[in-house]
């Protein structure tokens, strides 16, 4: 844990100050550009995204009104269910985005070919296993915050 916890440290900044620097190149937030990124080809409601990122509902209504002004992403009525509006991202700014992270994959896929098969299948399986933790300790930390903000406003937390 003594080498690992250093460079998880670093791995976890720079993969930080990474995405802050595509997103002030976009003109985003960099939570905005983060969100895109996990949005993708996918079509998900504002009940889906703050299930998924943890951001509260007015948080993710804020987010996709900005990404809609700017032209990043869509809402649409579904037509069985007119209550129901997912948000899709626009694929020509999608194909935008990636261009701007093409050097980062060029250069990870030089990276992983360095690795023989069942050493890419550890990477894998930790990779998996370190976004479901993380996702995870968000959801926690985020039911903290919200319980913190909730007792900060005299109100009770959901639980009371």
């Amino acid at each position: 844990m003594d080498r690992y916890i250093p460079l998880i440290r670093e791995f976890a900044a720079r993969d930080e100050l990474f995405h802050d620097a595509v997103a002030r190149r976009l003109g985003l937030h960099s939570t905005d550009e983060k969100v895109l990124r996990l949005l993708g080809h996918k079509a998900l409601t504002a009940s889906d995204l703050v299930a998924y990122t943890g951001l509260t509902g007015a948080a993710v209504t804020a987010l996709v009104d900005r990404l809609e002004r700017l032209g990043y992403v869509t809402r649409q009525r579904d037509n069985e269910d007119r209550r129901r509006v997912t948000i899709t991202a626009v694929p020509v700014r999608l194909r935008e985005i990636n261009r701007i992270y093409r050097g980062l994959n060029d250069a990870m896929e030089a990276l992983l070919a360095d690795y023989q098969a069942a050493e890419f299948a550890v990477i894998v399986d930790y990779l998996t296993r370190t976004t479901r933790i993380l996702a995870e300790q968000a959801a926690k930390v985020g039911g903290e915050a919200s319980t913190n903000r909730k007792a900060r406003q005299g109100r009770p937390p959901d639980d009371a």
